[in-house]
């Protein structure tokens, strides 16, 4: 029996506990995956409400109704200057559709998955074809 064990935190728990304290003086801004940007640079403002954890999947919700997911996250900052995700294994960051009803019609996705030195991508947007500039030598996620 391990009943006097201490049950070991995962990095996305210390990580939400971290985000749940530094709430509502988290730094705004624009997301930037691995080195790619959800749209232009700098053109858009991204809001944390709140967050949980899932085992060691971190979940991050924000003002729009989008939601962040960071498995296996690992050396973060958080702050009101900085948000920034060094390491993970794979990012999704879901979205609606910006000014469309908030229905499952316009509920899209980027998934971007680690393995090694490469970074893999997918989505289900369908009014364009994205490209993506992926490095995995940037941060998993980051708000500049």
């Amino acid at each position: 029996m391990f009943s006097g064990l201490a049950q070991l935190m995962t990095e996305a728990e210390n990580i939400a506990g971290v985000i749940q304290k530094a709430l509502p003086n988290i730094k705004p801004g624009s997301l930037r995956f691995w080195g790619s940007w959800f749209g232009k640079p700098y053109d858009n403002r991204h809001q944390m409400v709140g967050c949980d954890f899932n085992g060691d999947m971190l979940e991050v919700r924000f003002d729009e109704s989008e939601l962040l997911k960071v498995w296996e996250p690992r050396r973060a900052t958080v702050n009101e200057k900085s948000f920034r995700i060094v390491e993970a294994k794979r990012v999704r960051w879901v979205w609606f559709y910006y000014g469309r009803p908030k229905l499952p019609a316009s509920l899209y996705f980027q998934e971007f998955v680690r393995e090694d030195t490469q970074i893999t991508v997918e989505t289900n947007i369908d009014w364009y074809t994205p490209t993506y500039a992926s490095d995995p030598s940037f941060p998993a996620v980051e708000i500049l």
